[in-house]
């Protein structure tokens, strides 16, 4: 019998691709997580994951050099990326990509799919399969993998300039949550640098001759950490959204005229300004749990208590920022008048919830006055 040997990095590899089919099985199964911008995150997992296994299967030599799949090499990797850029548009925009869109995509993929096909075929007919060119021969595959890495770079880019173009809408409407595309650009920044391992990987494959597995195995592993981990706090984020038919939806349904009676009294005696406001404190008000509170502000709001009554405290900055008869007051008072305890708590809530800084804000506004 066939022995295979296995390393670390293989064993790794193999029950993260594992842990991630289950994953995206749980995403495709359980009808409240079955949403659009979840289902790419879960196609994205399942890339990743088959991806990896065929690496894996070629390099314990499970697939032997006479195997076709081997030869042919399924270039799966080209379908991670385009699922990313799926699911941020899905979560911005909340409607389907436009037709030119989709051939900027997946043109490419298809492209390089047949060229695979037509490799795999032309060489059958020639030659046997044991004798056709192997994945980390130079040759056409290894290039085309080399250049899914440029695809991937531009891709990134279209991502970044989506959430540049909606963070500076952002700004204006508040719908669109600064902090989350944030945390975007933060993905964004992790994946260029598995961009760039990636084209190292390729670059010593193609020119040197030296033993290459510490970097491909590098190379999956921060794949599978990054695909797992945006999976995973992907779908995490989208409960808190309330885009999954969840019990956050069903609170938002049954709880909507008593979100309205607290938000009304909130704003209305201004209890936002109290910088001792708490949540057991609003809840006793209305004789319910704090816990149901929390549930009825996620829902209706999109936000956590903290960053709903902060929300409204950097509303009320804005314009006494921009009032006349608040001009002789210093910005760290103004924001000490709208409940906040300190001058740091204060700017790091204006920061994340604008963007800016409170005197960037009011100088930007200055050069641009309302009409």
């Amino acid at each position: 019998m066939k022995t295979f040997d296995l390393n670390i990095f293989q064993l790794l590899i193999i029950l993260g691709s594992i842990q991630g089919l289950v994953f995206a099985a749980i995403i495709f199964l359980r009808k409240k997580l079955r949403v659009r911008s979840n289902i790419f995150l879960g196609l994205l997992v399942v890339f990743i994951a088959l991806s990896n296994i065929q690496h894996v299967l070629i390099d314990m030599e499970f697939l032997s050099e006479s195997n076709a799949i081997r030869k042919l090499y399924l270039p799966i990797q080209w379908l991670i990326m385009p699922m990313f850029y799926l699911h941020v548009h899905e979560v911005i925009f909340r409607k389907e990509i436009t037709f030119s869109t989709s051939l900027y995509l997946f043109t490419p993929i298809a492209f390089v799919f047949v060229l695979h096909f037509v490799h795999f075929f032309f060489n059958y007919g020639n030659i046997s399969i044991s004798d056709m060119p192997d994945y980390y021969t130079p040759g056409l595959l290894l290039y085309l993998n080399f250049i899914s890495f440029f695809f991937n770079g531009i891709l990134v880019y279209m991502i970044y300039k989506m959430l540049r173009k909606s963070m500076e809408l952002s700004k204006k409407d508040e719908r669109i949550k600064y902090t989350e595309l944030k945390w975007y650009l933060k993905i964004l920044a992790f994946i260029m640098v598995i961009v760039s391992v990636g084209l190292s990987a390729s670059i010593s494959l193609i020119q040197f001759d030296i033993d290459h597995t510490w970097l491909i195995y590098t190379l999956f592993l921060l794949i599978s950490f990054g695909g797992y981990y945006m999976g995973y706090v992907g779908v995490y984020r989208s409960t808190l959204r309330g885009d999954s038919k969840n019990s956050l939806n069903s609170v938002s349904k049954n709880g909507a005229n008593t979100y309205s009676k607290i938000h009304s009294y909130i704003i209305e005696e201004q209890r936002y300004l109290d910088m001792d406001l708490n949540q057991s404190e609003i809840a006793e008000k209305f004789n319910i749990s704090p816990g149901y509170l929390s549930q009825l502000i996620n829902a209706n709001s999109d936000q956590n208590f903290n960053d709903y009554i902060n929300s409204l405290r950097i509303d009320a900055c804005k314009r006494m920022l921009l009032e006349n008869q608040f001009e002789n007051y210093t910005i760290e008072s103004i924001g000490l008048e709208c409940g906040f305890k300190s001058k740091s708590n204060f700017y790091s809530a204006f920061k994340k919830f604008t963007g800016q800084t409170p005197s960037g804000y009011v100088k930007l506004r200055k050069m641009r006055p309302v009409s």
